[in-house]
């Protein structure tokens, strides 16, 4: 649930150490995003077995069902800045509910583009697709720490 957060944090770990620049510009940040996602559909292809056809009307859901949950993520992560140290109880508990409900809203999202899924995937792909998105999170990491370590 938490993969397009880990993604971001991933893009801007990466981003800001390649590039060597204190704050990547907003043009580097999209074209390195639009890598990442392409990279990305190359892997589910292969992974998923995905005919053409099938990468033409699954793609654009996919990428629409990522984006969504990257908006869950930002407005979350907004909301917990602007809770500061002088914010009521109520406030602060709203904020906090909002925190635990994530997860949730993720989820629920995914369910509802689940149904549009299974109009293109077959039940296989849809039963892979899941453990792909996982495989590829840990094929970031990897190749994350290795680029750590070949940096110290």
């Amino acid at each position: 649930m938490n993969r397009i957060y880990l993604i971001i944090l991933f893009i801007a770990t990466v981003a800001s150490s390649a590039l060597a620049q204190p704050r990547p510009t907003p043009e580097n940040r999209e074209r390195w995003k639009s890598e990442l996602r392409n990279y990305k559909h190359d892997f589910m292809v292969r992974e998923l077995d995905l005919s053409r056809d099938q990468q033409s009307k699954f793609f654009p859901l996919y990428d629409q069902m990522e984006d969504s949950i990257e908006q869950i993520n930002t407005d979350t992560r907004e909301l917990e800045k602007r809770i500061g140290d002088d914010a009521s109880d109520i406030e602060t508990e709203a904020a906090a509910r909002a925190l635990f409900e994530q997860k949730s809203r993720e989820g629920q999202l995914e369910l509802e583009y689940f149904d549009s899924f299974k109009t293109i995937l077959t039940p296989r792909q849809l039963l892979k697709l899941k453990s792909a998105e996982r495989q590829f999170m840990r094929r970031l990491m990897h190749h994350n720490r290795r680029m750590q370590s070949a940096r110290q």
